[in-house]
């Protein structure tokens, strides 16, 4: 009846809810929406934050690996051109060009230059032992130069390892943090999940009390309706018409009214059902009457055909009989003749 009673109202029907309620969702919407864009605003500034910290671990990477390539550059620069090695002379295109005649008394050769020429004495034991004390001072000198060769190389490798270790363990170290950071955001992505979760169910069953209610509602309003009683057949308005709302079933007049409306369908069908057979074995007894006369005058037509037939037979007899009459004369006259 209350819902009725809206409907009826003009003002209430065309208002429809109220602004106060209208007001309370536009700002309940608001808030979700701050809230989202707070979170969206949050999640952009964290991963801004972590591309910076990323930016500039590759450049420290990027600045590390350019400084070593200086540093390679700078010591082949300075240490290792192809006129400071060793095997340079084997392949040196000026090397002809700068050839002297050997001295054996020259101490560039070293003792193991073992030169000999035909012009040469045989050496004494003094010069031989000299020879032999040179040659194993060249070759302590050769080994202590291969010792320290291979202590600054063990000590470059060294060096290239302790900083391999430090880099690992800065991006370690990065990489660490950066796990932390996003277990926490994760975390917190949780939290808020559960939090909105928990809202979404407050919401879920505080529409579905609301839907029960208005279900319970409805369902009290139309079991106590008079349309559900059927305590009027059709309850008549204020305008004096039934009412389309409350309208259940015909009066006991308006019953009676159709039955004998359709015993008058009824009786008016079987009369002119009635009408129509009579009509039909009117039209049937013409018809019967109309072959008969058409019958006979057939016969008659057929009776007349014969006897004009039997005349016209007759005629062609007589005509046949009355030529052969004077075929036969005219024979006798032609046999007659006598020249």
């Amino acid at each position: 009846m209350a819902r009725r009673m809206r409907l009826l109202d003009p003002r209430q029907r065309v208002g429809g809810i109220p602004h106060q309620v209208l007001a309370e969702q536009l700002e309940g919407k608001r808030q979700v929406a701050e809230a989202e864009e707070a979170e969206d605003a949050f999640y952009a500034q964290s991963a801004v934050l972590q591309d910076q910290i990323l930016q500039t671990v590759e450049g420290m990477k990027a600045l590390r690996a350019r400084d070593r390539q200086m540093a390679v550059v700078d010591y082949s620069l300075a240490n290792l051109r192809k006129e400071q090695r060793r095997e340079y002379a084997l392949s040196d295109p000026d090397a002809l060009k700068r050839e002297t005649l050997p001295d054996p008394d020259d101490p560039s050769f070293g003792p193991s230059s073992m030169l000999k020429f035909p012009s040469h004495g045989k050496a004494s034991a003094e010069a031989k032992r000299q020879s032999q004390e040179d040659q194993a001072a060249w070759l302590e000198f050769q080994v202590q130069e291969k010792l320290d060769r291979q202590a600054q190389e063990k000590a470059f490798d060294r060096l290239h390892d302790e900083r391999a270790m430090l880099a690992s363990q800065v991006r370690a170290v990065c990489e660490d943090n950066e796990i932390q950071e996003q277990r926490d955001a994760k975390c917190e992505e949780a939290e808020e999940n559960l939090r909105l979760a928990q809202v979404a169910r407050e919401l879920k069953e505080a529409k579905k009390l609301e839907d029960n209610a208005l279900k319970q509602k409805h369902i009290d309003t139309v079991m106590n309706s008079e349309w559900i009683g059927e305590m009027h057949d059709a309850k008549i308005g204020l305008t004096g018409k039934p009412m389309k709302a409350e309208y259940k079933r015909l009066t006991l007049e308006e019953e009676q009214e159709i039955y004998n409306s359709n015993a008058r369908q009824l009786m008016d069908k079987r009369a002119k059902k009635k009408q129509e057979m009579l009509e039909k074995a009117e039209d049937a007894s013409k018809i019967h009457c109309n072959v008969a006369v058409l019958g006979a005058l057939e016969e008659e037509r057929v009776r007349q055909q014969q006897e004009r037939r039997m005349r016209l037979v007759e005629e062609n007899k007589r005509m046949a009989l009355a030529k052969k009459e004077a075929d036969r004369g005219e024979r006798v006259e032609y046999f007659k003749y006598d020249p």
